[in-house]
């Protein structure tokens, strides 16, 4: 019996390590995936909802692309094809936000104004990652199949070509243009410790994230800096196409991780000042 205890005393320390924390966290999200794909078997309908309001707000976003190129061959370097291609970028990146983040970033200010974050700061995980992928909408995804195939269509009629280089250089600025909108979503949402409520503040981004749909060099050099630094959606969008479509080089790719980086401390950092200034709402 002593031995058992002795062997149980020299593993424990074991499950405290970084890695172990990560290990269990992943496995927990993944019982989140589950239970969410068996939510989404119970109602097929949302599914097919969802869809159709995909293709539809898809649709409506090709429009004014074919509308503007009905007059001419490019604009500011970008063909008609690529700006498809662009808009199915586009399509993925805001299917995956409204898959794995908006469901839990909309609950914010219902967790902290109703005393629901009282129950999660008590769970042994860290509340910052239950708040914020907690939720996932399953049906969102059929959004970024369809993105997937515009993105496609986009390249083939553009005649792109990318080398396995260009593939590796697009995912990487997307991961990271997406950790990037994240942490600016999550750093306005979390602002409802301080103000009654943060739908408006969601409403804004959603709006600013419509930016994406259109190449970086059609706006004025002030926004074209704003939407990469401070509300940097050139990184989900823009950039990875742009690598796709011909190579952009590694550059923008180590700026976009390291701007990731940064992001994620800053809004870690931001989390737990919140969370020092919380005030139960149930007490």
């Amino acid at each position: 019996m002593s031995d058992l205890r002795t062997h149980a005393d020299e593993r424990r320390p074991l499950d405290r390590t970084w890695l172990h924390v990560q290990l269990r966290h992943l496995r927990l999200w993944r019982r989140f995936l589950a239970q969410a794909i068996v939510r989404e078997t119970h109602y097929r309908a949302h599914f097919l909802t969802t869809l159709l309001v995909g293709l539809v707000q898809l649709g409506l976003g090709t429009v004014p692309i074919l509308l503007l190129y009905g007059y001419t061959d490019e604009v500011h370097g970008w063909s008609r094809a690529e700006v498809i291609a662009l808009v199915g970028m586009y399509q993925i990146a805001t299917g995956l936000l409204a898959t794995f983040v908006a469901p839990n970033l909309n609950r914010m200010t219902s967790y902290i104004t109703e005393g629901e974050l009282d129950g999660v700061l008590l769970r042994p995980v860290s509340s910052q990652f239950y708040l914020t992928l907690r939720w996932i909408n399953v049906a969102e995804l059929s959004n970024v199949a369809s993105g997937i195939v515009v993105l496609v269509v986009g390249l083939v009629q553009a005649d792109a070509g990318p080398s396995a280089v260009d593939i590796l250089q697009a995912v990487v600025l997307a991961a990271a243009g997406l950790v990037l909108l994240v942490c600016v979503w999550s750093a306005m949402s979390f602002l409802a410790f301080w103000l009654q409520s943060v739908s408006p503040i969601g409403f804004v981004f959603l709006n600013l994230v419509e930016a994406g749909r259109y190449p970086l060099v059609f706006f004025p050099t002030a926004v074209r800096a704003f939407l990469t630094f401070a509300f940097p959606v050139a990184f989900a969008t823009t950039f990875p196409v742009q690598a796709l479509a011909g190579g952009i080089g590694w550059a923008p790719v180590a700026g976009g991780v390291g701007l990731a980086l940064v992001a994620v401390v800053l809004v870690r950092l931001f989390w737990r000042h919140g969370i020092r200034s919380y005030a139960s709402a149930s007490s």
